[in-house]
């Protein structure tokens, strides 16, 4: 059964609702569950300054801080909403900071807790979803269990689970991207991922160059038609074998281009390069190997 098809009526296909403790259909008046448990508030808040005043609890836990969510915060005002005197506020400031600290005891507390503010930070930057982060973050507490973080850059490691995250969910990122967003260098960034992926036996499949089509046709301006021809292109040289061992985003910004040329679209190595972060070089050698090897005038 589909989401969609769990919140209808399985009668009459009618719009259920949750009524008291019941959950019964609008429409006919089956009742699917008795003494159902409504996990919301029981009060009503019709804006968001009333909410904040009525909400009692915090947010939700998450695995994307090192205590993941639950520990107590002291916050800037009092029980009655309202800003603490000056002698008050430096109180709760050192009383604040003490807290702070005594959440990361440890060395290993605050690496973590550095290392997923890394996450939350690269991932805002790029903008990664969410299921991503949570992702990243898992991956950076198991390494963070078993010890894969020591002697190795923080922000390295935070870019590697993020790289190894969008991986794992097909999302077409290159390792570049990350590079510029860690403030790191590629060959640590790099290295980090291979040291994730082996001690934590994460089963990755190779990258498929038909994940940076669509991205690279609407950064360049192209149309669906360049688009299927490019797929194409990619297709004849996988059964051919001639992209195993490529750079994925070289093999996809080569085939556009041979697609664009085909179909008579004006285009620019440059404009690839641009669009790709890929250098003229690289494109006019995977551009040259795909049209000889697969035969293709142009």
């Amino acid at each position: 059964m589909t989401e969609d098809e769990s919140k209808k009526c399985p009668e009459c296909g009618g719009k259920l609702v949750k009524e008291e403790n019941e959950l019964r259909c609008e429409d006919c008046g089956l009742v699917l569950e008795e003494d159902y448990i409504d996990w919301g508030p029981e009060w009503r808040a019709f804006s968001s300054e009333e909410r904040d005043e009525k909400a009692r609890a915090g947010p939700p836990s998450t695995v994307k801080r090192h205590d993941k969510g639950l520990s107590t915060e002291i916050g800037f005002r009092d029980r009655y909403g309202k800003e603490l005197d000056p002698e008050k506020r430096n109180l709760f400031s050192r009383l604040r900071k003490w807290h702070s600290q005594s959440k990361r005891s440890t060395g290993k507390e605050k690496s973590l807790s550095e290392g997923l503010q890394e996450i939350g930070r690269m991932s805002g930057q790029i903008s990664l979803p969410n299921s991503v982060q949570k992702v990243a973050s898992v991956i950076y507490k198991r390494a963070s269990k078993e010890n894969l973080i020591r002697g190795r850059s923080i922000e390295a490691i935070a870019a590697a689970a993020l790289y190894i995250a969008t991986r794992f969910f097909e999302i077409p990122r290159t390792l570049d991207e990350f590079v510029e967003v860690s403030r790191i260098n590629r060959i640590e960034v790099a290295r980090a991922e291979r040291h994730l992926v082996e001690n934590l036996g994460i089963p990755l499949k190779p990258v498929d160059p038909e994940l940076f089509i669509p991205k690279l046709k609407s950064k360049i301006g192209f149309d669906a038609d360049v688009e299927k021809e490019s797929m194409r292109i990619i297709e004849k040289a996988r059964k051919r074998q001639i992209i195993s061992g490529k750079s994925p985003i070289s093999i996809s910004a080569a085939s556009i281009y041979i697609a664009g040329k085909n179909l008579d679209r004006k285009i620019t190595q440059d404009q690839i390069s641009d669009a790709s972060d890929i250098s003229k070089v690289t494109i006019r050698n995977r551009y040259k190997e795909l049209v000889d090897k697969l035969g293709i005038k142009l």
